[in-house]
This record gives structure tokens, sequence and C-alpha cells, in this order.
């Protein structure tokens, strides 16, 4: 990614956590657009790795890019419904976990990157990391404020 990339989605995250729908869903679309970007929209697909075994998983955990970036993930998510509670947390981890999914299947078709039912496990880490965040900081907030954002 070049560094003009890395700035258009650094502008378009800080855009869709504060709230702004349009940057979270030009978010979306570009980040499932990179990997065949990246390859001139050819289409060359490879086989996606279904194995999931104990070693695979525990050395998926040490993907930590994918940990911090579905966190960051969520978290936006979380922010474009208007109210919180578990309804719409719920709704953002389904999201979450679909984007993971999508991506990995954008790997595939566009045989840039490997596509590895693995890496989903690293993803979910990371969208439970941003449900922990946000449950706390609701939780902390509505204590201050008197009000309880867990009640949904």
């Amino acid at each position: 990614m070049t560094l003009f990339g890395f700035f258009v989605f650094l502008v378009l995250a800080i855009n869709a956590v504060r709230g702004a729908r349009w940057a979270y869903v030009v978010f979306v679309i570009l980040g499932l657009l990179y990997f065949p970007a990246t390859m001139g929209f050819r289409v060359e697909p490879r086989a996606c790795y279904l194995a999931v075994d104990l070693p695979l998983a525990i050395q998926s955990l040490s993907n930590y890019g994918h940990i911090v970036i579905y966190c960051l993930f969520f978290l936006m998510t979380t922010r474009q419904f208007r109210s919180s509670g578990w309804r719409s947390w719920g709704w953002a981890l389904g999201l979450t976990t679909a984007m993971g999914i999508a991506v990995e299947i954008t790997e595939g078709l566009s045989g840039h990157h490997h596509c590895k039912a693995i890496d989903l496990i690293p993803n979910f880490i990371g969208t439970l990391l941003g449900l922990t965040v946000v449950v706390v900081a609701s939780a902390t907030l509505g204590r201050r404020s008197g009000i309880n954002g867990l009640s949904e």
C-alpha cells in the first residue's frame, strides 16, 4: 500500500469512528477492492486453505495486524448504529465477521494473498477485543452519566 493509500484509509477510518456513514461505506468498498486493484482487477483465483487445527490456530494468534485491524473495524462499525446496546453490538459483531470473510474471499479471487480460514481466528479475536472496549466504555460512561447503556 502506498503512503497516499494509507492516509486515505486513515482519514476514512477517523471519520467513520466519528460516525460518518459515507466514510464507513467508502472504507468498506475500498477495503474490498484493495486486493483486486493490486492485481489490476485480473481475477486469478486460488484455492482457499480451509484446514484448521490446534497448532495453526495457536500460531494464528500471533497475527497482531489482523487483531488490531478488526478491533478498529468493529469500533467503526459500532459507531454506525445510532443507539448502543447488545442488539447494535450484535449487528456490529456480525458485520465485522462478514467483512473478515469477504476480505478472505477477495484475497482468494485476486490471487494476491492467500485465502485462509485460519485468518478468521485473529479477526474474531480482534472483534471480541473491540466488543470488550465498547462494553467497558459504555459501562464506565453509563455510570458517570447515570445512564445504563447495557439495558438494550
